[in-house]
């Protein structure tokens, strides 16, 4: 039988103690403290720069510049955004048509 490696959530979970621990341990060691926390704990170097950045997650935190979006959903609210932006322009031309029809 073979096994098969699931898909998704298979990544080492830490604390918030264990973060700590290992952020201080990178600040006490200078330059090439992350690579020396990652030997030394067996943490990603992504991992530990999202975490000396104050990102939570994995994928989730991601590189949205708004806390809580992931990519996806920050680009569904800039294309929202937009929209809404081009509804305001044209209602600011309508309303200057109306105004100009009711005088």
């Amino acid at each position: 039988m073979v096994k098969t490696r699931k898909k998704g959530n298979t990544g080492k979970r830490y604390t918030d103690e264990q973060k700590a621990k290992i952020l201080e341990f990178v600040n006490g060691q200078g330059r090439g403290g992350i690579s020396a926390a990652g030997k030394k704990f067996g943490v990603s170097y992504i991992a530990l720069r999202r975490w000396m950045n104050g990102e939570t997650g994995g994928r989730k935190a991601g590189r949205a510049s708004v806390k809580g979006l992931d990519g996806r959903k920050l680009k569904s609210v800039h294309a929202a955004m937009a929209a809404l932006k081009s509804f305001k322009k044209q209602i600011t031309v309508l309303q200057k048509t109306l105004k100009q029809l009711s005088r």
